[in-house]
C-alpha cells in the first residue's frame, strides 16, 4: 500500500483542512481589478504543501470564473535565464489563446514580446523597467541597446492597452521558485517586477523565503529582504497543518495497512507507548506520514508473519526519522535484548555501565541525533531489558519477560532480532560496510560485478533497497552527482538480468525499484546532467530495449503522458525537450531489436511495445505482423499477451487471462492454437522457461474449455495450468522411455 509522494490534485485530497484558506484566496484572485499587477507570495518551507495549496486554489478559481486565464508557469523545464524569459512569455501567449480565441491581437503581440528575449541574454538587476533592464546587458555585452528599448517599451506598451480593452484578468502560478539556481531566482523576480508588470495580472509566487531572500541578497549584492518586499505586496505565510489532522492522516494509513491483523497479535499497550512517548515527535508533515508509512508498508508485508506489528512501526520510526541509530542497532544485540540482573552489586553495576556505554554508541548526545529523547523512549519501549538494567524512566508500559517476547515475536527476542532487519539478518543481508562500499568506494567495474554477485546471492532487492535510502535522503542527500552517474550506469546496464518474478507483495515494487534508485539519484544531478547521462544511457547498447522502455515510461509519466488519469508531477526530473530526445533513441533502437529479433531471446524483451504503441503506433502495428517465425516466438508472443491477476472464490486463486485482441494483433489466433497444441508435445517446449511454458498451456486451456459462466470467466487457474503443465511433461518423459 505504497502512497506517491507528489502534492494533491483536487479539493477532495485535502487531509490538512485547507481548503477553506485556498477557497479564500482563490475569490480573491478572481475579485481583484486594477490597473498594474499585483503579485502575492506563499511562503513555506520545503514539503509545506506549498504545491499542494496551488492545486486547490486554482480548482477553486475554475470553479469562481472559468473566464479566467490561467498559467502554471514552471521554471524547472527552463534550462537558463534567458530561456526562462522566453518560455515565459510564449506559455503565456498560448494560455490566452486557448482561453479567449478572439483575443487574437493580445496573444499575438505577447508572442512577439517573447521573440525579443530570444535574442538577448537576461542579466538580473536591481531597478524597475525595461530601460534598466537592457541597460545591464548594454554594459556586460558592450553594444548599443537604445532602439531595441525603445521598440521593447512600444511593445509592451501595445501588450497593456490591448488588456485594458479586452479587460481581460491573468492568473500566474510560479512554483518551487527556491529550487532555482540563484541567478534564476532573480530573473524570475525580475520578470514579474519588470517585464510582465501587465494590467490585471495576478502572480503568485510560492517559495522558501529564506532562501529566495539569500539568493537575492547574493547576486544582487544587497539586501535581499528589501528587494523582495519591492516585488512582494501580499506576502502569505502557508498556515501550519493541524497536528492532530496530520496524526489522523498516519491513523487512517496504518488502518490501511494494518487493517486485516487479528485482534491478539496487536499490541495496543506497545503502540501506544511508542507513538505517546517517540513517533509522534517525528511526525510533523503529510511528507513524513508518506515516507514513514511506504517504508513500514513494505517491511510489514515481508515479516508480518514474524514479527509484532507495533514493534514494527517503532523501529520503521527510526530507520526512516534516525538513520544513523537504527543502522547501529545490529551491532549491540547482545546488549539490546534480554535482562542481566546480578545479585553481585558489582557486576550489576558492570553491566549498566556496559549498557550506558552502548546506548551512549548507539544515541550519542552530539547532535548527530534529531531528538534524542524521543529516540531512548523508543529504544526503551522495544528494549525493556536496557530500561530495567538503567532504571530509566522512558517508558512506562511493558517489563521484559523472555518467554512473552518469544510469543509475540518481539525485536527484543534474541531468537527473533535479526528477521526486523532486512538487510541485516547473517543468512540473507549485505553487511553496512559492504553497501557503502559499493555505493561510495568502488570503481564501475567493480560495482558492476559485485551487483551482480548480489543477485546471485538473492539480495538485489535489498541492494536497491540501499541505495535509495542513500540517494533518496532529501536535502541531506550524501551520494554526488559522479556516484549517482555511476550507479545509474550500472543499474541500467544489469538491470534485464534480474530475473526476479513479479510474484506476491513485491510484484509492482520490484519493477519500480529501478525507477525509484534512478529518479533519487538523478536529483543529485543538475538538469542538463540528467539530460546528458540519460541520452548516454538510452544509446548504451549494454541497456536492452525493455531497460530503455522501464525508464522512459517513468519519465513520461512524470510529465503527465501516456498514462490513465496521468497528471504533471512537479518535481518531474527531466523536462519535455529531454525526454523527446529520449523517445527518438528508443523508437530508433526498438525498431532495430524487433528487426534483429534479439527482444525474443532476452528476459521481458517485449514488454517494450505498449510504449512503442503509445509513441509511434503505425511502426508498432507493422513491426508485430513480421515477428512471429517459429513455435518459440510464438510462445514468447502469447507470453506477451497474458496477464496475471488472482480471482476470489472461496479462496483467492492465482489467475492467468489472454488478451485475445492484442494477440490477434501478432497472429491467426485458430493457427496459434494447432501450433501451439502441437509445439507442446515436444521437448524443445519444456527446454522455455517455466512462465512462458505456463501462458502457452494457459491460451490451449481457455481456448479447450471455451466460454463459461462462472466467476473465473476467460481466466485459468495457474494450479491448473500447472496440473496440465505437469501431465504434459510426464507424458514426454513417458514415450522417451518406450522409444529408449
Amino acid at each position: 500500500m505504497l502512497s506517491s509522494d507528489l502534492p494533491i490534485a483536487k479539493l477532495e485530497e485535502d487531509e490538512l483542512n485547507r481548503g477553506s484558506f485556498a477557497e479564500s484566496l482563490a475569490k480573491t484572485l478572481v475579485q481583484y481589478s486594477f490597473p498594474s499587477s499585483l503579485t502575492i507570495g506563499l511562503y513555506g518551507e520545503w514539503g509545506s504543501g506549498k504545491t499542494s495549496l496551488l492545486n486547490m486554489v486554482f480548482e477553486n478559481v475554475e470553479q469562481i470564473d472559468d473566464g479566467v486565464v490561467v498559467l502554471r508557469f514552471n521554471p524547472w523545464l527552463c534550462s537558463d535565464s534567458k530561456q526562462l524569459v522566453t518560455q515565459f512569455f510564449k506559455q503565456m501567449a498560448t494560455a490566452i489563446k486557448l482561453k479567449n480565441k478572439k483575443a487574437e491581437k493580445v496573444w499575438e503581440l505577447i508572442d512577439q514580446y517573447a521573440d525579443v528575449f530570444d535574442a538577448t541574454s537576461l542579466i538580473p538587476v536591481v531597478g524597475g523597467g525595461i530601460a534598466a533592464f537592457f541597460r545591464a546587458i548594454a554594459k556586460k555585452a558592450g553594444q548599443k541597446v537604445e532602439k531595441r528599448t525603445k521598440d521593447l517599451q512600444e511593445s509592451k506598451d501595445q501588450i497593456i492597452e490591448k488588456l485594458k480593452d479586452e479587460k481581460m484578468k491573468i492568473i500566474v502560478s510560479i512554483d518551487d521558485i527556491d529550487r532555482l539556481s540563484e541567478e534564476e531566482i532573480v530573473a524570475v523576480f525580475q520578470l514579474v517586477k519588470s517585464l510582465a508588470d501587465f494590467p490585471n495580472t495576478i502572480y503568485v509566487l510560492a517559495f522558501d523565503y529564506d532562501v529566495v531572500v539569500r539568493a537575492l541578497g547574493k547576486v544582487q549584492h544587497g539586501d535581499g529582504k528589501e528587494y523582495l518586499e519591492k516585488i512582494v505586496q501580499v506576502p502569505f505565510e502557508i498556515p501550519a497543518p493541524n497536528i492532530d489532522d496530520i496524526h489522523e492522516a498516519l491513523f487512517s494509513k496504518l488502518n490501511g495497512i494494518l487493517g486485516d491483523i487479528p485482534e491478539e497479535d496487536w499490541d495496543k499497550e506497545t503502540w501506544g507507548e511508542l507513538f505517546q512517548q517517540g513517533i509522534k515527535n517525528y511526525i510533523r508533515s503529510i511528507r513524513d506520514v508518506i515516507r514513514y508509512t511506504n517504508v513500514f508498508s513494505l517491511k510489514y508485508e515481508l515479516l508480518k508473519n514474524e514479527t509484532s506489528a507495533a514493534d514494527l512501526l517503532g523501529l520503521t520510526c527510526l530507520q526512516v526519522f534516525e538513520p544513523t541509530v537504527y543502522s547501529k542497532l545490529p551491532s549491540y544485540k547482545d546488549i539490546l535484548c534480554g535482562e542481566r540482573r546480578s545479585f553481585s552489586h558489582e557486576r550489576q553495576k558492570e553491566a549498566e555501565e556496559k549498557v550506558e556505554r552502548a546506548i551512549n554508541r548507539i544515541a550519542p548526545d552530539d547532535g548527530s541525533v534529531t531528538d534524542l529523547e524521543a529516540t531512548k523512549n523508543i529504544l526503551g519501549t522495544l528494549f525493556p531489558g536496557i530500561k530495567t538494567n538503567m532504571g530509566w524512566s522512558y517508558g512506562v508500559g511493558r517489563g521484559y519477560s523472555r518467554r512473552d517476547s518469544l510469543i509475540r515475536n518481539s525485536i527484543a527476542a534474541p531468537e527473533c532480532f535479526d528477521r526486523y532487519f532486512a538487510l541485516t539478518l547473517e543468512n540473507g543481508a549485505i553487511p553496512t560496510a559492504t553497501v557503502r562500499r559499493m555505493v561510495f568506494e568502488s570503481s564501475e567495474s567493480e560495482l558492476a560485478e559485485e551487483t551482480m554477485q548480489i543477485y546471485r546471492e538473492g539480495k538485489i532487492v535489498r541492494l536497491l533497497e540501499a541505495i535509495e535510502a542513500y540517494a533518496g535522503a532529501g536535502d541531506g542527500r550524501i551520494i554526488d552527482a559522479k556516484r549517482a552517474a555511476i550507479i545509474i550506469k550500472v543499474l541500467s546496464c544489469n538491470w534485464s538480468s534480474f530475473e526476479v518474478e513479479d510474484e506476491g507483495f513485491f510484484a509492482v515494487p520490484f519493477a519500480w525499484r529501478l525507477l525509484y534508485c534512478v529518479d533519487s539519484l538523478l536529483k543529485s544531478m543538475d538538469s542538463k546532467a540528467r539530460a546528458s547521462l540519460m541520452c548516454s544511457i538510452f544509446e548504451n547498447e549494454k541497456v536492452q530495449v525493455s531497460t530503455v522502455a522501464l525508464l522512459l515510461q517513468d519519465f513520461e509519466n512524470q510529465l503527465g503522458r501516456y498514462a490513465e488519469n496521468a497528471r504533471e508531477s512537479a518535481d518531474a526530473v527531466l523536462p519535455l525537450d529531454a525526454v523527446l530526445k529520449l523517445e527518438a533513441i528508443f523508437k530508433e533502437r526498438a525498431v532495430k531489436a524487433i528487426d534483429s529479433k534479439v527482444v525474443l531471446r532476452q528476459y521481458h524483451g517485449l514488454r517494450f511495445l505498449w510504449l512503442l504503441e503509445q509513441i509511434a503506433p503505425e511502426t508498432a502495428a507493422d513491426k508485430k505482423k513480421s515477428m512471429v517465425t517459429d513455435d518459440v516466438s510464438l510462445v514468447k508472443i502469447i507470453d506477451e499477451c497474458t496477464s496475471r491477476g488472482s480471482v476470489a472464490v472461496r479462496i483467492v486463486a492465482k489467475t492467468r487471462t489472454v488478451d485475445w485482441d492484442r494477440l490477434s494483433e501478432f497472429v491467426d489466433l485458430g493457427e496459434a492454437y494447432q501450433r501451439v497444441k502441437k509445439f507442446a508435445t515436444e521437448n524443445q517446449f519444456f527446454d522455455l522457461p517455466r512462465d512462458e511454458q505456463m501462458s502457452a498451456v494457459a491460451f490451449i486451456l481457455i481456448v479447450e474449455r471455451g466460454p463459461v459462466e462462472s466467476s473465473l470467466k476467460d481466466c485459468i487457474a495457474e494450479d491448473a495450468i500447472m496440473k496440465a503443465l505437469d501431465q504434459m511433461g510426464s507424458k514426454i518423459e513417458t514415450d522417451d522411455t518406450k522409444r529408449d
